[in-house]
C-alpha cells in the first residue's frame, strides 16, 4: 500500500512538473534566443544552447511561481498537483541550473552575456504576484523578456548586442506590448473579479484596444526611424507590413479579440521571418 502511494505520488509529481511546461510561452522565448543567435553568423552551439535553455528555465521558473500563486494564494485554479513544498523545491532546482547557464556563459563569453541573461529569472520569479499585478509591468514584463532574449542571444556569438540587433529588442518589446494587451482583454472578465489592475482593466475594454493599436504603431515607427536612420538595413522596413495589416484588418473588420490575437501571433512568426531575411540573407540556402 505504501509502495503504490509513492508511485502515485511520483506519477501526480511528475505531471504537475511537466504541465507547468507552457509551450505558447516558452517556445517563443527559445526560439528569439536561437533567432538572436543565428543572427550573429556563424553561430557556436555550445553557447547558443545554453542561452536557450537559460531562457527555457527562465520561463519555467516564471510558471512554477505563477502556479503557486494562482491556486494557493489568489484560488483562481481550481487544482494544482502540486504542493506548495514541490514547487518551491522546483523553483529552487531551476534557479540553481539558470544560475550554473549564467555563470558559463560568462566564463566562455563574457559579461555583458551574462548580464543580458541573468534579469530573466528575476522577471519570471517576480511575475506573479506582482508584475502581473500593475498595468505597466503586467504589459511588458514577457516582452522585456523577449527583447532581452534576442539580444542576449546575438551577444552569445558578438560578445554584446550590436546597434540593429538593439532596435530589433526594442521594436519586438513594443510589438508584444501590444499582443499583450489584447490578451489581456480575453481575460478581462476574470481579471477584474481577481482583481487584476490589466491595461483593459483600468482603462476600460473599448478603450484597451487603441492602446494596443499604439504600442503596434510604435513598434511600425521605430522599425521605420531605423531602417532609414542606417541603423537597419531599408530592406527591413518591408517587414512592417505584417503587424501593420494585421492592425488595419482588425481595424476595418471589426475583428473579435481572439481572432485578433491569432492574427497578431501569426503575422508576428512573419514579422520576424522577414527581419531576418532582411539582415541575414546570406544565411539562407
Amino acid at each position: 500500500m505504501h509502495d503504490r502511494f509513492r508511485r502515485t505520488r511520483l506519477r501526480r509529481t511528475t505531471r504537475g512538473l511537466a504541465a507547468h511546461v507552457q509551450p505558447v510561452f516558452f517556445l517563443p522565448g527559445v526560439a528569439m534566443s536561437v533567432f538572436g543567435a543565428l543572427l550573429a553568423g556563424d553561430a557556436r552551439v555550445s553557447t547558443a544552447a545554453v542561452h536557450a535553455l537559460a531562457v527555457g528555465l527562465a520561463v519555467y521558473v516564471a510558471h512554477l511561481e505563477d502556479g503557486y500563486v494562482d491556486y494557493y494564494v489568489r484560488n483562481e485554479d481550481a487544482d494544482n498537483p502540486l504542493s506548495p513544498t514541490e514547487i518551491r523545491a522546483a523553483i529552487g532546482v531551476s534557479s540553481a541550473a539558470f544560475v550554473a547557464c549564467v555563470a558559463f556563459l560568462w566564463t566562455a563569453v563574457g559579461p555583458v552575456s551574462a548580464a543580458l541573461t541573468a534579469p530573466l529569472v528575476v522577471l519570471g520569479y517576480l511575475h506573479a504576484p506582482h508584475l502581473d499585478a500593475a498595468p505597466a509591468t503586467g504589459t511588458l514584463d514577457y516582452p522585456l523578456g523577449i527583447a532581452l532574449a534576442t539580444a542576449g542571444g546575438y551577444a552569445t556569438q558578438a560578445g554584446a548586442p550590436s546597434a540593429p540587433v538593439v532596435a530589433l529588442a526594442a521594436v519586438f518589446l513594443g510589438l508584444l506590448a501590444g499582443i499583450n494587451v489584447l490578451l489581456d482583454l480575453l481575460d478581462y472578465d476574470h481579471d477584474r473579479r481577481v482583481p487584476k489592475r490589466t491595461i483593459p482593466v483600468v482603462v476600460g475594454p473599448d478603450a484597451a484596444r487603441p492602446v494596443a493599436w499604439a504600442f503596434v504603431g510604435v513598434a511600425v515607427a521605430l522599425l521605420a526611424c531605423s531602417s532609414a536612420t542606417g541603423v537597419l538595413p531599408p530592406r527591413a522596413a518591408v517587414a512592417g507590413v505584417f503587424p501593420l495589416g494585421a492592425a488595419v484588418t482588425c481595424i476595418v473588420r471589426a475583428l473579435s479579440t481572439d481572432r485578433a490575437v491569432s492574427l497578431f501571433i501569426g503575422s508576428t512568426y512573419c514579422f520576424a521571418a522577414a527581419l531576418f531575411v532582411a539582415l541575414r540573407p546570406g544565411l539562407l540556402p
